[in-house]
This record gives structure tokens, C-alpha cells and sequence, in this order.
């Protein structure tokens, strides 16, 4: 990260929870435990400063909780209190990192547009931020049109930041002196989100739906290159109606990676790809995190933040640090919490039947399979909690594709294979140090990571408790703490 003189530049990190989740509670979201993780200064003295808001429905009284959780009112209100916090605390130079969960991940992206189009005002002008509000209504949605009253507002009231080359063409025709050199432009660093939920108004199934949500359609949560790296997990399992997810979109997510592919350079290792947008298994709750059974939150919540440290934000070090907590297992429930009983019984049951129907919108390709869902779509029927062969309506799409995953993951040995024996990963392993340990040198690294390719999908998300292969030594493996 680039100095701005003689000041280091901040990074802020900006955390939405879901519908009804609260801080408070006591099993946390993967929202709530990413802000946990997070080092108030990096190792550089980098300062990362964390904004947490709860959600929709939590700060009122029982009803109103209610009718706003089910409604998805007070969203605005949420976007303009960050905004807010932006104001008074950006200056040029800083990095903005942005994560949510189910409303909170669609609040999240709207926030990132909500900045697209009304720029960050001055602090000097934070008395116009119903103005800044009202640039953002006015803005058509997700179609990266600049309006000619957005430029001009910018230019007066956001005079720190450009948030296109369109505002700083614009600076240079309209204000005398404009040094374009002096004036940055603007990219949000990461977004991390769990399952997105739009939910805004009444179901859209439900008659006149499209007349009364009409009041919500400026939000915007379209995913643009003014984000750097982006991720997104979508819940495989979810059934709700009311709780259909709101995509990044496989064609915008490989557009967008191919931008930054380079001519004539060997293609970008999967794991290395800027934006992902991955299904993993369980229901919206097993996604995002705040259950009794966390496994498949666990394996959610790592694969967002290893995005996350890839772009450049630290965990603390600390032996209580909640990342040193997580167990993530692909073969956990698909429901984070027990079922009631009587839940789908009776009229009632038949009642919430008619409002539950799998995901319509699943993957098409393996690449926006999760490991994880590989793993228990090829896993003994008899090993799971369902006690049965795990094959969701929502991943048909790639069916075959899926059978046959198995079979690419197997290595094929120039002579006689090395004998083998199951390793669990302990805290400070890497592949590198296991390489020196293994193989004698840490450069043959890869060669393990190959042989962990079906247990294994990222080289720098090794988790603590996870089981992968390596070659049996012909001694105990001695691991050097500099390795």
C-alpha cells in the first residue's frame, strides 16, 4: 500500500450482519467473527478500522423487528450511517474492504454502489449527505451510466477522490487548476459476502409485488472492476422462497477475471482468480455462520477470508484468535440448527411447503462448485447426517461434471507411487514447511499440494484439524520454525 506522504493510509472495513443478528448473540455470524480476527494495526502499522452494524430488525422493539426483518426496511438507514462513519474517517489513500451476510451481504454491495455513484463527500461537506443520498436513488441501477448531475456533484462536494476517469476527465474541463496527479481514484479493495439476499418489500412472488417494491429498485449491488477482488458464497441447500440469493453472475465473474488475465501469461491459478463465486453446501444459515453446528460455516467463512488475506488485510496472532478456532468439515448437517419436530407437519407444515422450492439459479460449470460440495457429493452416503448420497436439485446443472471431478483429481506416477499416510494439519504448518520436512526441500512444495488437490482447492488455506496426504518419511519429520 502506497504512503500519502508522510501519513500511512488506513484500511476500513466495513461489516454487515444479517436480518436479526446481533453482537450479542451467542454464536456468532461468520460477519461478526471476520471483525473479531482482524488486527487493529498490521505488522507495516498499517491501521485497520472495523465499522459493525447488526442488521435489519435489531434496533427497535419486538414488532417493529419483525415487520422490518421480514420486510427489509431500515436498509437505507444502515447505508447512510456507514456512510456516515466514511465520511469522517476516509482520507484519500485509504483502502475500503466491505463484508456481509444474507441482507447484510445485498447491504454490503449497495453500500459499494451507494459510493460508486455519490463519491465520498469532504468531510467539510458531510452536511450534504441527504444530497449524496439522493445522487444514489436517482442513479440507474446496475447500468454504469454517468449522469451528468452525479459529475457535477462530485466535483463540488467529493473534491479528495475521483470514482472514475469519467470524474477526473470531468475535473479537468470543468475546475480551473485540477491536478489529476494530486487526486486518486477510488477502488474498493475487497468484498467478501455469504449468500446474498435482496428480500426488499414483499416476496416477489406474491401479486403486485413488482408495483410495491418498485420504491427499493435503486439499490445497486452489481458487481464492477472499481471493486478489486471480490468473493461470494451462495448456500446450495436453501429452500426458502422468500431467501432467493442475488448472484455476482458466472458471466460477469469471468469477464471480469479475464480483464486481468494478461496477454501472452500462463492462465492465473484458480485459486488466485480476483473474483469467485463459489456454492457450498447447507442452508442459508449453515453459509453464513450463527448456528450450533458450524462445520460448513467454517469452511464458508475460510474461503472468504483467505480472499480477504489475499488482498492484503492481517488476522491477529494471538493463540484466542477465532481463526485458530475453526474446524471446517465438508460432512457437517446442512442445517446449522436442529429442526423442530413439528415444523412440516399439519397445516402448518403444509403452509411453509408452498413457500419452498430448491434454488432455480444453481451452477452451471465446476468452477463455481465449491470444494467442499465436491467433497460431499462423492462421499459415502452412509457418512453423512442425511444418511444418504448428497445430490441437491440446485447443482444438476453439472451433474456429470461433478461424477467425473473425482477422477481428474487422481495423479498419474511416472514409476512406483510413494507410500502415503494421512497428516493432520497443525498450527504453523504450510506446504513449504511440510516440503522441507517430507522431501528435504520447501520448493517442491506443489508436489504436495497435487497430491491434496480433491482435500485441498487453495495452497494457503491450510486449517488447523484438516487431514491431507504426505509421503511417509524415512525419519520423524523434523519441522524448523523458519521453514
Amino acid at each position: 500500500m502506497p504512503e500519502t506522504g508522510s501519513r500511512k493510509p488506513k484500511r476500513l472495513v466495513f461489516c454487515f450482519d444479517g436480518t436479526w443478528n446481533q453482537l450479542s448473540a451467542d454464536r456468532p455470524t461468520n460477519v461478526v467473527q471476520l471483525a473479531q480476527m482482524l488486527v487493529p494495526v498490521a505488522q507495516d502499522g498499517t491501521p485497520q478500522i472495523v465499522y459493525y452494524d447488526e442488521g435489519i430488525g435489531t434496533n427497535t422493539n419486538w414488532l417493529r423487528q419483525h415487520i422490518a426483518g421480514a420486510l427489509g426496511r431500515g436498509m437505507l438507514t444502515i447505508l447512510r450511517e456507514a456512510y456516515r462513519f466514511l465520511i469522517f474517517n476516509y482520507e484519500p489513500g485509504d483502502e475500503i474492504y466491505a463484508f456481509g451476510f444474507s441482507r447484510g451481504a445485498y447491504t454490503a454491495r449497495s453500500f459499494v454502489g451507494f459510493i460508486r455513484h455519490a463519491g465520498i463527500l469532504d468531510v467539510t461537506n458531510a452536511n450534504v449527505i441527504d444530497r449524496a443520498i439522493a445522487i444514489y436513488k436517482s442513479a440507474e441501477a446496475g447500468q454504469g451510466v454517468e449522469s451528468e448531475e452525479g459529475l457535477r456533484f462530485r466535483s463540488e462536494y467529493c473534491r479528495g477522490v475521483c470514482v472514475s476517469a469519467a470524474d477526473r476527465d470531468y475535473r479537468k474541463q470543468n475546475l480551473p487548476g485540477f491536478d489529476p496527479e494530486k487526486v486518486p481514484i477510488l477502488t474498493i479493495r475487497y468484498l467478501g459476502v455469504w449468500d446474498t439476499v435482496r428480500a426488499l418489500g414483499i416476496p416477489d412472488f406474491l401479486p403486485l409485488a413488482g408495483a410495491i417494491n418498485r420504491k427499493y429498485s435503486f439499490h445497486n449491488a452489481v458487481l464492477t472492476s472499481k471493486i478489486r477482488a471480490a468473493r461470494h458464497a451462495v448456500a446450495i441447500d436453501e429452500e426458502r422462497a422468500t431467501f432467493r440469493a442475488t448472484l455476482f453472475g458466472p458471466e460477469k465473474v469471468r469477464e471480469l477475471n479475464s480483464r486481468n488475465q494478461r496477454s501472452g501469461e500462463e492462465p492465473m491459478p484458480d485459486w488466485k482468480l480476483h473474483y469467485q463465486e463459489k456454492w457450498f453446501p447447507g442452508v442459508h444459515g449453515a453459509v453464513g455462520g450463527g448456528g450450533a453446528r458450524h462445520g460448513l460455516s467454517d469452511e464458508a467463512l475460510l474461503w472468504v477470508l483467505q480472499g480477504a488475506r489475499q488482498a492484503g488485510l492481517e488476522l491477529r496472532d494471538e493463540v484466542d484468535n477465532p481463526a485458530y478456532k475453526l474446524r471446517p468439515d465438508p460432512f457437517d448437517a446442512l442445517q446449522n440448527e436442529p429442526k423442530v419436530p413439528w415444523s412440516m407437519r399439519g397445516p402448518l407444515g403444509a403452509l411453509r411447503r408452498l413457500f419452498r422450492s430448491a434454488r432455480p439459479n444453481g451452477p452451471a460449470g465446476l468452477d463455481q462448485v465449491s470444494l467442499s460440495a465436491l467433497r460431499r457429493w462423492h462421499a459415502d452416503p452412509g457418512s453423512l447426517p442425511e444418511g444418504k448420497a448428497y445430490r441437491p436439485v440446485a447443482l444438476k446443472g453439472c451433474a456429470d461434471q461433478i461424477a467425473e471431478w473425482a477422477a481428474q483429481c487422481q495423479i498419474e506416477w511416472k514409476g512406483d507411487p510413494p507410500q502415503l499416510e494421512d497428516y493432520t494439519v497443525r498450527r504453523g504448518d504450510s506446504f513449504s514447511r511440510l516440503a522441507k520436512a517430507r522431501l528435504g526441500d520447501p520448493k517442491r512444495w506443489k508436489e504436495l499440494f497435487d497430491l491434496n488437490r480433491d482435500r485441498i482447492d487453495d495452497p494457503n488455506m491450510l486449517s488447523i484439524g484438516a487431514v491431507i496426504r504426505l509421503p511417509v518419511p524415512s525419519q520423524p519429520p523434523q519441522i524448523s520454525e523458519d521453514g
